[in-house]
């Protein structure tokens, strides 16, 4: 048998004590755990309090709890739990009745050991892959929660926030996003886009990268001859968004005419062309982001309050990458992969030791800057931290430590608890991560729920 049948725990229950002994013995000799029970409200009672077994082997004739009372107790705790049923002679239609209602298998008295082992063999297989297939879908499950239109994160400032997007997405009001440089403003507003208008257009102007002399004509279009070199009539981005979704980034860079041009827009849902005197509908949805606080810009004379609270009816915060930092390892895997397929090529994980540094380190760039390092650790190779003596200075023992254990969590919990899937991954052996688990009181039992 292999170690993990072999490490399997077998819950036996029988009035008979002789008969439980032999089993037990039974089953120790071939390399099973077995807990005995005398009768079924004890067993139940020990499955209740979290007794994980892989199987469960009971007699059927027992007082207080027979064994077709305790195999309906165990299907309403875990239906896919093993039970083995042993009956006596004559106690046939009892038997057929006990498969009827989920047992596993019956076995007549006497019990014949290889007959038993057996079945307990095929018994804890099926269990083993009931718990891998509940794993599995666990990690399918975390990684989709994980993931949303071009986000990552499980963080729950993320799951948080993908809740608000949700929401947010099938109204038609202005949305002011916030967030620092870096932290994926324009991800949020095309999420935004994608779930509530996904056939229409997604326009998106960076307020701070046009030149303040052209902002107005790229927004409403103009006319032929209406400046120098208008030779012929160019649509804007207002006539182009048609009822699409129009993303302003960076608002509060935004000179203060135009704002109280903009603001006349979302006010009358009309704008007009430079140079023209014909209206024309606007129809679009507008997000803006600015990456400022607006409301010290309204009291230093910058931004017009009027079109903070017009833009301002539904508004959305980004964290920084620095509130979230368990979502690192994932967002760094996430890169990885993102440019070994631009490489076509498979990338090697990152040290123990890398991410410790990452998670330290305080990541004033937020998103974009992280992944910038891990594109420059993927082509040069090192740790991709260069010359930033802040974080050789601020590596202590005690932080990097903490940061290593929540690693290993966060890397454990992605894989339902299970070492044998992630110690190669943090780069260590089995027995090395074995003792990390120990030294860092880490709960197995607990990131496996």
């Amino acid at each position: 048998m292999d170690n993990e049948i072999n490490e399997a725990s077998i819950l036996v229950i029988d009035d008979d004590s002789y008969l439980l002994s032999a089993i037990g013995q039974t089953l120790k000799l071939s390399g099973y755990l077995p807990e005995l029970q005398s009768d079924g409200e004890a067993a139940l009672a020990r499955l209740r309090r979290g007794l994980s077994c892989s199987a469960v082997i009971t007699d059927i004739r027992m007082p207080h709890m027979d064994g077709l009372e305790l195999l309906a107790a165990i299907r309403e705790l875990d239906p896919e739990l093993p039970v083995i049923m042993i009956t006596g002679h004559g106690d046939v239609v009892m038997a057929v009745q006990a498969m009827r209602q989920g047992a596993y298998d019956f076995l007549e008295k006497p019990v014949d050991e290889d007959t038993l082992l057996n079945s307990l063999r095929r018994a804890v297989e099926k269990r083993r892959l009931v718990l891998e297939n509940r794993v599995l879908q666990d990690r399918l499950s975390r990684r989709k929660e994980s993931f949303f239109h071009g986000m990552v994160g499980s963080h729950p400032l993320m799951q948080q926030l993908y809740h608000y997007i949700e929401r947010v997405a099938v109204e038609s009001d202005p949305v002011l996003i916030h967030g620092a440089t870096g932290t994926g403003k324009e991800l949020v507003a095309r999420a935004l886009h994608q779930i509530g208008r996904p056939e229409q257009p997604f326009v998106a102007l960076n307020m701070a990268a046009i030149p303040a002399e052209i902002v107005e004509a790229e927004l409403f279009g103009y006319v032929k001859g209406t400046f120098t070199g208008a030779e012929r009539k160019r649509e804007g981005k207002l006539g182009f968004v048609g009822e699409g979704t129009l993303f302003l980034d960076e608002i509060c860079s935004l000179d203060l005419p135009l704002q109280g041009k903009l603001l006349r827009v979302l006010e009358d849902l009309n704008y007009t062309p430079l140079g023209s005197n014909e209206e024309r509908p606007f129809a679009a949805r507008v997000l803006a982001a600015s990456n400022r606080l607006l409301d010290e810009e309204i009291a230093a004379g910058r931004f017009r309050e009027d079109l903070f609270y017009r833009l301002d009816v539904l508004s959305l915060h980004l964290p920084p990458l620095a509130e979230r930092k368990e979502d690192i390892p994932l967002l760094v895997e996430f890169f990885c992969q993102e440019y070994g397929r631009e490489r076509g090529e498979s990338i090697p994980p990152f040290t123990l030791e890398m991410m410790a540094d990452f998670l330290h380190y305080h990541w004033p760039g937020n998103i974009r800057e992280l992944r910038n390092k891990v594109r420059r650790i993927c082509v040069f190779g090192g740790d991709g931290l260069g010359d930033e003596k802040d974080i050789a200075s601020q590596t202590l023992k005690g932080f990097v430590e903490e940061q290593e254990r929540q690693f290993i969590i966060s890397t454990l919990r992605q894989h339902g608890g299970r070492v044998g899937a992630v110690y190669e991954k943090l780069g260590l052996s089995r027995k090395g991560l074995y003792e990390k688990i120990k030294r860092y009181q880490i709960d197995l039992e607990q990131l496996r729920c």
